[in-house]
């Protein structure tokens, strides 16, 4: 396995958690469940999980530098 290949395996779960979490948010707060609020509560939580692993990583990126920074 390449190494793109093994980074997009390893993001697969936390994007698939994102995911399924902000559907279910999404879901739970409209009043009526219908499919077309099935599509854009999806295609949201999408946007959501890239969002939300985006931040994470940015994060953790930041507190190595910060970490680094001391020393």
């Amino acid at each position: 396995m390449s190494g793109g290949a093994r980074k997009a395996a390893a993001a697969a779960p936390e994007l698939a958690a994102w995911w399924v979490g902000l559907t279910a948010l999404w879901l739970m707060l409209i009043s009526t469940v219908e499919p077309l609020e099935w599509a854009v509560g999806g295609g949201a939580a999408v946007l959501g999980s890239f969002a939300a692993r985006a931040a994470r990583k940015a994060v953790r990126a930041n507190a190595r530098a910060e970490e680094g920074a001391r020393w």
